[in-house]
């Protein structure tokens, strides 16, 4: 939320060099922004950007509708234990989310399957959480993926694999890092 809008003059330069590269930026959007998300998205239809974050999830349906060059990664999809994941203890948090996992997981489902399934080739899983302090701890790492690994195994195994990885592979194609 402290940073520009999507669509400021600050990042203009950053998005020319994305698109004459071929390279997808990747973009928190903040509360309220997605109508500058939108401005950006129709000012630079040929750079394909990578939103992630809770305050673009709810309009990301209708951003997917208006505009083919934007991407989601989910990945903190255990939104009752995010203050806990931001700010608690890592073993609290670790034991929360192995008591509350089915529940969680049912949650996220309810929450994301609509979405997904209406564009299954624009949603992958990510690896975004550098705001906490044990964020590279091996053990939650683990958990953390088992917990992914876990949604994802609640899709049709025709798209599994592409909420895995195929959909980032795909957008990292045209890329100059794809080799």
């Amino acid at each position: 939320p402290i940073n520009p809008k999507p669509d400021s003059a600050i990042y203009t330069g950053d998005f020319e060099v994305a698109r004459n590269h071929g390279i997808p930026v990747y973009f928190h959007v903040g509360p309220g922004d997605q109508e500058n998300m939108a401005r950006a998205l129709e000012r630079f239809p040929d750079v394909d950007f990578i939103v992630h974050g809770d305050f673009v999830r709810p309009h990301i349906d209708d951003l997917m509708n208006r505009y083919p060059n934007i991407y989601f990664t989910f990945n903190d999809i255990f939104d009752e234990h995010i203050p806990l994941f931001r700010f608690g203890d890592k073993q609290t948090f670790m034991t929360a989310m192995e008591q509350d996992w089915d529940r969680l997981l049912d949650q996220a489902i309810a929450t994301y399957k609509p979405m997904i399934e209406a564009h299954p080739d624009r949603y992958m899983w990510g690896t975004d959480r550098g705001d906490i302090v044990w964020n590279y701890d091996e053990d939650l790492g683990r958990l953390l993926a088992d917990y992914g690994r876990a949604f994802i195994g609640r899709f049709d195994p025709s798209i599994q694999e592409d909420l895995a990885y195929k959909n980032a592979e795909r957008l990292m194609e045209g890329s100059k890092y794809a080799n």
